[in-house]
């Protein structure tokens, strides 16, 4: 939940940083818009302002040829943008004086008082006309009226000016490295624009089908003040913030556009540095997380294993008591608990010592006598020799439990002797299955071993491992139905050899399989409720193997039979005979 809410902050601030950064960009191209538009202006201003000509005397009513010349060869000289200047006489439009930069005798017009420039002129107007281009230069024509101080119109002065004087004015209009500043005249036609453009945007450009230069020139202003527009510009190739408006009167438009690359990388620098930042911080509270939930819950995983180890009734088991809050008492309680339980399984393991060893007596004599009987059974009645049958098949499964308590106490008790040297298991294991011959003919089973030819010993209890062998082969004859089948193979893997007992029997479910080892366990079904056994056999067949540095597991698939296997360290090979 503190990492959703972590998330959305960073992203919320993410956002409002961008907006914020948005703001600011419009804001500066405002700024840059409307200081060039106020220098443009006042450019315009002046050079119309500069142009008016008011004649001192009121009485005068025209000016002759010679001061008409004065008057334009001085203006031409103050003004370096002024191409041509001329005197028109305001009854007819005929030019009455002419002078042309870099000509010494022009030729004189007659221009008509149609003409725009001089019917302007004529009303006492002043008069900017529209851009035009020649030799790809800027253009416009500038027309005043000549009045004396009764504001009479005694003459027209009307010249062209060249506006490649205006891109000083716009060279240095930058924003950042890339941002750039460009005006256009009402065509859509370049004018001047920043240093940035020299390479790229020539004077005389037509822009007008710039969505946006159409835009601007169209409404005078795009968009509303304190925003900016966002698109792919063929200037920049790339997309950028763009504000333009035009200069009122005249017709002009200034276009200020700045790539988002550069615009926003503030915003980049800062959100990377504000993603690094979450990151951080995510990762501490994480690492925090992980640490508290490891300190809360490592106590009880604690528990939860110590109830699995005495579940498998391992008592041994000591528990951290120090902390002082409910799981510290519950550990505390616990470990009151597991003491008392490994006092009774002592108490338990004790108890059955005493009784299987004090029941070995007892239960030997029986069987002697048992045999005593059986021996002097012939002369004896037919149901006489029945009951002395049982009783012998009694004693025998009284003494095989008394041994197996006997076994299982000393494991748990430690006083399990087992003494390894190298041992031929083939050997064993042919003797062991003589041994049970005559179990597995009674069910009429299939008996096959047939060992490799070239094994090691292994490193083993002759007896012990006999006894092994016994347990587990017998109780694949036992749990395999008549005429069933029997193998028995060995196999070295690494620096052990396996030992595999295979039967076609009734199979042991995974379930079953994960206490299959455990005392006093019994497989509960149909098909092993008559099979007489104490549950204990595969337990001291653990105890034994592990005692000999070996371990034991079995596979098997219910209704398929079963394998058991155990591994025993090798020994060396024994000598050929």
């Amino acid at each position: 939940m503190s990492v959703l809410a972590l998330s959305i902050l960073g992203y919320l601030a993410v956002q409002t940083v961008t907006l914020a950064r948005q703001q600011n960009v419009a804001e500066l191209e405002w700024q840059l818009t409307n200081q060039s538009v106020d220098r443009l202006r006042k450019f315009i201003d002046d050079k119309i302002e500069n142009f008016r000509i008011v004649v001192a005397d009121p009485n005068v009513n025209a000016i002759g040829y010679e001061q008409q010349t004065f008057i334009l060869e001085g203006h031409l000289a103050g003004d370096s943008s002024l191409v041509e200047l001329s005197f028109i006489q305001p009854t007819d439009g005929f030019e009455t004086a002419r002078v042309v930069r870099g000509y010494d005798k022009p030729i004189h017009r007659v221009l008509g008082l149609d003409e725009p420039a001089v019917a302007a002129a004529l009303k006492g107007e002043n008069y900017f006309g529209p851009v035009f281009f020649s030799d790809n230069e800027p253009r416009i024509v500038l027309a005043s009226p000549v009045t004396n101080q009764q504001g009479v119109v005694i003459g027209l002065l009307r010249g062209e000016a060249n506006l490649t004087t205006v891109s000083p004015l716009v060279a240095q209009a930058n924003l950042g490295e890339s941002g750039y500043l460009y005006v256009v005249d009402q065509s859509g036609r370049v004018i001047a624009s920043s240093s940035v453009l020299s390479n790229r945007l020539s004077r005389g450009t037509d822009l007008k089908r710039q969505p946006f230069v159409s835009q601007v020139l169209s409404t005078g202003l795009a968009p509303a003040l304190n925003t900016a527009t966002i698109y792919n510009s063929n200037i920049a190739r790339e997309k950028v913030f763009a504000v333009g408006r035009t200069i009122p009167k005249f017709g002009w438009a200034v276009v200020v556009e700045w790539p988002e690359a550069e615009a926003m990388a503030v915003v980049s620098e800062v959100v990377g540095r504000l993603v690094a930042g979450t990151f951080i911080l995510l990762l501490a509270l994480v690492i925090v997380s992980l640490w508290l939930a490891r300190k809360i819950t490592k106590p009880l995983r604690q528990l939860t294993t110590a109830a699995a180890q005495i579940g498998q009734g391992k008592f041994d088991v000591v528990l951290p008591t120090a902390s002082q809050d409910e799981v510290g008492e519950l550990a505390r309680s616990f470990g009151i608990m597991t003491q008392g339980l490994k006092e009774l399984e002592r108490l338990k393991d004790e108890f059955v010592f005493i009784a299987a060893h004090e029941l070995r007596t007892p239960v030997t004599a029986i069987r002697g006598y048992a045999e005593m009987l059986g021996d002097a059974s012939k002369d004896l009645p037919e149901q006489a020799k029945e009951f002395v049958t049982r009783l012998q098949q009694s004693g025998g499964r009284l003494a095989i439990l008394v041994n197996d308590l006997l076994e299982v106490a000393r494991s748990q008790a430690g006083r399990l002797k087992v003494q390894t040297s190298p041992q031929d298991i083939v050997a064993i294991i042919s003797a062991t299955l003589a041994e049970l011959k005559s179990l597995a003919d009674e069910k009429k089973h299939i008996i096959v071993f047939s060992p490799p030819p070239q094994l090691p010993q292994v490193m083993a209890d002759k007896d012990k491992l006999q006894e092994v062998l016994v347990n587990l082969v017998g109780n694949a004859i036992k749990y395999t139905p008549p005429q069933g089948k029997v193998e028995v193979g060995l196999r070295i893997e690494g620096d052990s050899v396996v030992t595999w007992v295979k039967d076609n029997g009734i199979g042991i479910t995974a379930e079953d399989q994960a206490k299959l080892f455990q005392r006093f366990f019994r497989v509960e079904s149909d098909e092993t409720r008559n099979i007489q056994g104490t549950g204990l056999g595969l337990f001291i067949v653990r105890q034994i193997i592990e005692h000999m540095n070996g371990r034991i597991w079995v596979e098997s698939t219910k209704g398929q039979g079963s394998t058991f296997l155990f591994a025993l360290l090798a020994g060396d090979f024994l000598e050929p005979e």
